[in-house]
């Protein structure tokens, strides 16, 4: 998991969370109208802003993934869908606490708000809940490597869903990052098919997830952190059923024989709060450049996680197929960082 670095988190919510509603004003539904007021149409994010949010996304995700992949299979806890409810809590928890203090503003819960955040809540809960199988199942650089489906299914959803149009040097940067994929599974030594199973619908779900969130940032004028906290108290109540109705998903963890191990306690706390920062750095991402940019600023990060996650987790097994592959996806990623970032 859930945006991935905390000492920065009060600016940015500040920064975003600055409208004054009162207390009594529910949450706004989706395609409201503003009536032309000025506070409907913000001045657009500055270069700056657009590599900050980005950078504070690239480095909370590699220490997001980092602590994930030694929890899930150095330590080899049982329970996927236990630790996201962590993460999807401390989420929902900081948001509120933050509210409390005064530093971000959330909206009244309401019906209609439910109802408009509710597809994204869905979408949101599966691509962390698969993200997770995935990090279970595949080393580190093959799980980098084949999430870069996920590029080229945002590339068409936004195209689809909010009128983007890519430039040619997007594309081809997208090509490479696909090419490079193919190379790696091809001599990818370790395969799984069950990690490659969920692997692709971690793909799909993280492009519904980033177009949709994109588009309801976009609408929510009024109290952007509204929507991401929405999104993971629902999430949290989501898997929290899914948890109940696992038959023995509640046994095990229960009898997991390291709750007495100090280090597995650490690292678990580290990934809860981790993926409280990861989740906003993904919202404050998405909202200030695009779902596209979210879903592949990860070359800022993915040299390090395709590099280390050769020695971390211990099951990549190395070939120099694999290996030509990494390489030219993270060109790609270069290519693709270049062409967004300049200027």
């Amino acid at each position: 998991m859930t945006r991935e670095s905390p000492a920065k988190d009060a600016t940015h919510v500040t920064t975003i969370a600055d409208s004054s509603l009162s207390e009594s004003e529910e949450l706004l539904p989706l395609h409201h109208n503003d009536n032309g007021s000025a506070s409907a149409h913000p001045p657009p994010p500055t270069q700056s802003k657009k590599v900050g949010t980005a950078l504070f996304y690239a480095t909370s995700s590699l220490g997001v993934i980092f602590a994930n992949k030694i929890i899930l299979s150095t330590f080899k806890f049982p329970s996927v869908l236990t630790l996201a409810l962590f993460q999807f809590t401390s989420t929902t928890l900081a948001l509120k606490v933050a509210s409390m203090l005064g530093y971000v503003n959330l909206l009244p819960i309401s019906v209609k708000g439910v109802k408009s955040i509710l597809p994204l809540s869905t979408c949101y809960l599966l691509n962390i809940l698969t993200g997770l199988s995935a990090t279970q199942n595949l080393s580190l650089p093959m799980m980098v490597l084949l999430r870069r489906a996920s590029i080229l299914m945002t590339m068409l959803l936004e195209k689809w869903m909010l009128n983007s149009q890519p430039s040619k040097t997007v594309q081809l940067s997208v090509g490479l990052m696909l090419g490079g994929a193919l190379v790696a599974a091809l001599g990818d030594l370790s395969f799984n098919l069950m990690g490659y199973i969920v692997i692709f619908f971690n793909d799909l779900f993280t492009a519904l997830n980033g177009v949709l969130l994109k588009r309801t940032s976009e609408e929510y004028k009024k109290s952007k952190m509204t929507v991401l906290y929405l999104n993971s108290l629902l999430s949290a109540i989501g898997v929290s059923t899914i948890i109940l109705l696992v038959p023995g998903e509640v046994e095990r963890v229960q009898t997991f024989h390291l709750w007495s191990d100090s280090s597995f306690v650490t690292y678990l706390v580290f990934a809860s709060l981790m993926g409280s920062v990861l989740n906003l750095a993904i919202f404050l991402c998405t909202s200030t450049n695009s779902a596209l940019t979210t879903t592949v600023v990860g070359c800022l990060k993915n040299v390090l996680t395709s590099y280390m996650g050769m020695f971390v987790g211990g099951d990549y097994i190395f070939s120099w197929l694999s290996f030509l592959g990494i390489n030219i996806s993270i060109a790609g990623s270069l290519v693709y960082a270049r062409s967004t970032f300049r200027g």
